[in-house]
């Protein structure tokens, strides 16, 4: 069994990178699409929750993104 030493502290963007944005993908639409799209807008694709309708995938990378059939459900910017 793993040993903690110390609790980590609650703090906004705890744990991501600098900036990670979270997608809801619509109902019929291919995520393979998406993330190759989201991917071509220079961002870097870190999580795909999975392939079926309204599933989640999450990107990194600046800027908002705007991917066809997806949407921006949540943004989290780490702490400086």
């Amino acid at each position: 069994m793993a040993s903690v030493t110390s609790t980590g502290a609650v703090t906004a963007g705890n744990g991501l990178g600098s900036t990670t944005h979270v997608l809801s993908v619509a109902t019929g639409t291919d995520m393979a699409g998406c993330v190759a799209e989201a991917q071509n807008e220079g961002f870097t694709v870190v999580a795909v929750e999975g392939t079926a309708n309204g599933n989640h995938f999450a990107i990194q990378g600046t800027g908002t993104p705007s991917i066809t059939n997806a949407v921006l459900v949540v943004t989290f910017t780490a702490a400086n």
